[in-house]
């Protein structure tokens, strides 16, 4: 969901940047090849976003030196990253540190549509606050 709200951010208020930029979603225990589930791509496309196209992907050393901000829901994501890809440390941080804080985004898999729908909101909200400290952090 963040990588589709992300994206959508960018083609609303940086057109510019949609070329230049990658924005890509993994998961540190993500089996790959697939698709978002029903949930996330209802939530999303209730903000204007697609996830049609969504394959997951697991966490390789080969995708992380490809982003200059690497990016976390969890403090598990974030430690497993730091642990096993120890060369891009400086680069990741919990997604919330982008608005000065520290909280981690709880994956909804599971749980209700509600549940997507607020964490959708709570993404998008990160992304729209945190826009300043993502392009400074991006530009390193």
């Amino acid at each position: 969901m963040a990588e589709a709200l992300c994206k959508l951010y960018i083609i609303n208020t940086s057109p510019d940047l949609e070329e230049k930029w990658s924005v890509a979603s993994a998961g540190c225990w993500a089996y790959p090849g697939m698709p978002a589930t029903s949930r996330a791509l209802t939530a999303v496309e209730n903000m204007g976003a697609q996830l049609i196209h969504h394959s997951s992907q697991p966490v390789t050393a080969d995708l992380l030196n490809k982003f200059k901000l690497i990016l976390c829901m969890e403090y598990g994501h974030v430690d497993f990253i730091k642990r096993h890809f120890s060369e891009v440390s400086d680069r990741v941080f919990l997604f919330s540190e982008m608005i000065g804080e520290e909280f981690e985004i709880e994956d909804p898999i599971g749980k209700t549509q509600s549940d997507y729908d607020a964490s959708a909101r709570e993404i998008n909200a990160i992304i729209q606050n945190g826009w300043a400290r993502i392009l400074e952090l991006s530009a390193s």
